[in-house]
């Protein structure tokens, strides 16, 4: 089942803060990196009725914005589009659309260094997101690859943070960032170390309570805030670092 609510990406939505970039409703931002967390690629995924579809404009918006950001990641840029059930796909590679199966994919993303040996290593959240998510869990071994939530955009386009969004049932006083996460962690700030800039990097967390699957209460009037540590140099996961900024509430916050 997909689960696609966000109280932060309502909040953003219904306040008109169009400075933030993210994605719902069958579309991702994958940070795709190797076994040590090296960044290999960014891809744009979306899913579609069928692959001859017209794009929406905010298809069409997302994917332009996305690879945008791969530029200034300095990470190659791909964009897929596919129909659930179907082994048909197509990608933007090489600066055209392309019709393949996912097994052709996964040769392209070989060719990228991100097709690992062994079973990926972490379990598969709660939702399933997609038909897609389920293949690269079992194609693609073990790689490391996080999805970009939150991207704030300064007026001339360029990245003015990078934001990983959390929630769970544990009291905001009290929940850290878990240590499991931290391959994820240094993926996103490695690819921030590739770019040669100095981009922020934020964690925020809110509580999120029990709920019909896929339905679950939020609640953001209190959001509390890690930021962490960019280095000179790649790191591998025992070297992320972050430090607890303060929590806020979301007017003072977004």
């Amino acid at each position: 089942m997909k689960y696609e609510g966000n109280a932060i990406y309502e909040y953003i939505r219904s306040h008109g803060l169009h400075q933030y970039c993210f994605l719902v409703k069958q579309q991702w931002v994958l940070l795709y990196g190797d076994m040590q967390g090296i960044p290999r690629l960014l891809a744009f995924v979306s899913e579609t009725d069928a692959l001859d579809s017209a794009f929406s404009p905010e298809e069409r918006q997302n994917g332009n914005r996305i690879c945008k950001i791969a530029r200034q990641l300095n990470l190659p840029f791909v964009a897929v589009r596919f129909v659930p059930n179907s082994q048909n796909i197509s990608v933007w590679l090489n600066q055209k659309w392309q019709s393949m199966t996912y097994q052709n994919l996964k040769q392209v993303y070989e060719k990228f260094g991100i097709v690992q040996s062994g079973k990926a290593g972490k379990d598969v959240n709660q939702y399933t997101s997609s038909g897609y998510h389920d293949w690269q869990r079992a194609e693609l071994g073990r790689i490391t690859v996080t999805d970009l939530d939150l991207i704030k955009i300064q007026n001339d386009d360029s990245i003015a943070s990078i934001i990983e969004l959390k929630r769970s049932k544990i009291p905001v006083a009290s929940w850290n960032p878990y240590r499991n996460d931290y391959p994820n962690f240094a993926l996103t700030i490695n690819a921030i170390v590739n770019s040669g800039k100095k981009i922020p990097f934020r964690l925020y967390y809110n509580i999120m309570y029990d709920g019909t699957a896929g339905h679950r209460t939020e609640d953001i009037s209190e959001i509390k805030v890690f930021e962490f540590q960019i280095p000179d140099n790649m790191i591998t996961a025992n070297e992320v670092h972050h430090q607890y900024i303060g929590t806020f509430s979301p007017d003072k916050l977004l």
